[in-house]
């Protein structure tokens, strides 16, 4: 499998490998759709952002990305306040590849970025699906954090190097 920095004419097979991964667990097609708006990779994103794509046979079969939020970026979760600093944007997997070891993998590759950059937190949002997969990965578990102006919440998770 080859590792590599995604390139912006990529922004379309990643928006659709993000959505192939939300229907792997079982979310219904509106609510895939609805979340597309917010899922929608673009070729500016990609150029100033961490991305790095999981590729094999020519086939991109995951990704992760790293950004980085400003100050006004606040996140409230019970009596805990973040504002800014570095998230977990994306880390996505085609369905022929979940639970087979790729994303340990991306994840890997995330805390190596955030080592060279010397990024000490990492925060990210997790889908109620990926809850177990970043508590085996040492992820301290913050709480749930509200989503959007829905009312629905997500856990919310950090890494510390």
């Amino acid at each position: 499998m080859l590792f590599r920095n995604a390139v912006p004419n990529e922004a379309d097979i990643l928006t659709q490998l993000t959505l192939e991964s939300k229907r792997y667990w079982g979310y219904s097609e509106e609510f895939v759709m609805d979340w597309a708006k917010y899922l929608n990779m673009q070729a500016e994103y990609i150029e100033k952002n961490m991305v790095v794509v999981a590729e094999e046979n020519g086939e991109i079969c995951g990704y992760v990305s790293i950004i980085e939020e400003q100050q006004s970026h606040i996140v409230t979760i019970g009596e805990h306040t973040i504002s800014g600093g570095f998230f977990l944007d994306n880390l996505f997997i085609h369905p022929s590849y979940i639970c087979k070891g790729l994303g340990k993998r991306l994840l890997t590759i995330a805390f190596e970025y955030c080592a060279e950059k010397k990024i000490h937190l990492l925060h990210l949002y997790s889908d109620v699906n990926a809850k177990g997969f970043y508590e085996k990965m040492r992820a301290l578990y913050v709480g749930e954090a509200a989503v959007g102006t829905t009312g629905r919440t997500q856990p919310f998770f950090t890494f510390t190097f």
